[in-house]
């Protein structure tokens, strides 16, 4: 701060110093020493002399200037960027109904119109289970430490140290990468059936382009503002699809079953099922960002409210409307007799598209493309916080951003099956993720709070069994698969 050095002669100013004196004005008050112009008018008049020592600014001062600047950005940005509990809602049904869609009928006609859809509720319920437990571990690490987590990586940190917090951040990021290379893939295969001239990869590669302009968004009130798309797209999937299979029942003689025809794969379509759910891996990062972190509870309990409807009504129709017919993939079911392009043998003319695959594929592009900005927004913040020196550059930063994104489009490119790296993903790295690591932190802050009881204990068991049960059958399961897809290619 410049330091002035002012020089006033002695001058008697007569009543109006008395008058100060009497009433003395409030900048006096506030600042004693420092004459205003109410109490001594002629201290700023043009004729007074007034001589200023030029200041020159030390290292200390441009330090201090640089580090309230930098805090005043900070806070700025912060309090710009917060959500409300309802945006918070809608990012995570956007999240979560998402390219699992897709497979989810199959997965349900797999198990029979009885259990299937049964199987779909308690796979949400085990989500939302989940979701809770690291919610409550947030909100305990928030009254240690006087504020809540950034990352699922600082939950981590405090129950199992650094190198427990590294390897969680890892496959977490892994995890969302390669969920956004599983998107690319359905971006490209919806619009390939919409328009067969262009390849299903170059269609991929169109997606990923254009979802390139919204990794730039740093603020997540910017992107929220674009997950109403996903709420709708969300309500178009079920119209769709439901009216497909009203189609489908209609025109066409049905084999429905009731219960499975074997229980040898129900784990691996199980964790298919809890992977169309799985927020986990971003609600760290939503609750930071959120305008009132407490309300995450309000949030995901509406969100799952909406996703278990959905998924239970257009699973259900589709299994009583197509059957057994049903594909790995509801949208390539829409098609006159014989069938949709890629599922009948080579020369056979395939049947007509329907109108409701088109809307349908329009639904699915448009809801990726702002789920995949959502989930690469957390992957971002878990980067910038864990490289904050490296990634405050702009140009590296968009240097990260980009060469992220590609690495989920080579996903996208060279793994083109798209029911096979479902399954492999959610049986692999969503059983550790969104299963064991929830458990883990939950019985690790009990031990050292003293905390919970023997109903917590029981709960949180049954979710560890049955995360080794999905990993044990479904890897084994999507591993088989895989390699029959590649040996047929």
């Amino acid at each position: 701060m410049a330091s002035i050095a002012i020089e006033v002669e002695p001058e008697v100013i007569g009543h109006e110093e008395d008058l100060s004196n009497e009433h003395p004005s409030e900048e006096a008050e506030e600042e004693p020493g420092i004459p205003s112009e109410k109490s001594h008018p002629r201290l700023a008049h043009a004729r007074r002399k007034v001589t200023e020592e030029p200041h020159v600014p030390s290292s200390e001062d441009e330090e201090t200037a640089h580090l309230v600047s930098g805090h005043a950005r900070h806070k700025e940005t912060e309090e710009h960027g917060k959500m409300t509990a309802v945006q918070a809602a809608s990012n995570l049904v956007t999240c979560m109904v998402g390219a699992s869609v897709l497979s989810l009928p199959r997965m349900v006609a797999n198990n029979g119109w009885a259990l299937g859809p049964l199987m779909v509720v308690l796979a949400g319920l085990v989500s939302y289970q989940a979701c809770v437990l690291v919610d409550q571990a947030m909100e305990a690490i928030a009254e240690i430490h006087g504020q809540h987590p950034k990352n699922i990586g600082d939950v981590v940190q405090e129950c199992f140290g650094l190198r427990g917090k590294r390897a969680v951040l890892f496959l977490t990021c892994v995890f969302q990468i390669s969920k956004c290379g599983v998107y690319f893939v359905v971006i490209g295969t919806n619009l390939n059936y919409a328009m067969e001239t262009v390849s299903l990869r170059a269609w991929s590669v169109t997606g990923a382009m254009i979802c390139m302009r919204l990794i730039f968004v740093r603020d997540i009130t910017v992107i929220s503002q674009w997950s109403f798309i996903g709420v709708l797209a969300s309500f178009v999937y079920l119209l769709t699809i439901s009216a497909g299979g009203i189609e489908a029942a209609a025109t066409r003689h049905t084999v429905t079953k009731l219960w499975p025809s074997t229980y040898s794969n129900l784990l691996a379509d199980f964790a298919v099922m809890v992977y169309a759910y799985s927020p986990i891996d971003v609600l760290p990062v939503m609750k930071h960002d959120m305008k009132e972190p407490r309300q995450l509870y309000w949030s995901l309990r509406v969100a799952f409210m909406v996703v278990i409807l959905i998924y239970v009504s257009l699973g259900s129709v589709a299994v009583l409307g197509w059957g057994d017919r049903l594909t790995g993939n509801v949208l390539l079911s829409m098609c006159e007799p014989p069938g949709c392009p890629g599922q009948l043998p080579a020369g056979t003319v395939p049947g007509k598209k329907w109108l409701l695959g088109y809307c349908l594929a329009c639904a699915v592009v448009s809801n990726l493309m702002v789920t995949a900005p959502v989930v690469l927004y957390c992957v971002f913040r878990v980067l910038e916080a864990e490289n904050p020196h490296l990634l405050a550059n702009g140009l590296v930063n968009r240097a990260a951003r980009i060469i992220t994104v590609l690495g989920a489009l080579m996903i996208a490119l060279f793994m083109p099956f798209f029911t096979e790296i479902l399954a492999v993903i959610s049986t692999g790295l969503l059983s550790l993720l969104q299963v064991f690591v929830p458990v883990a932190i939950t019985l690790a802050l009990h031990l050292r709070r003293s905390t919970g009881g023997f109903v917590c204990f029981l709960r949180e068991m049954m979710l560890t069994l049955l995360g080794l049960g999905m990993l044990t059958s479904g890897m084994s399961s999507a591993l088989r698969n895989l390699y029959r897809a590649i040996h047929h290619m």
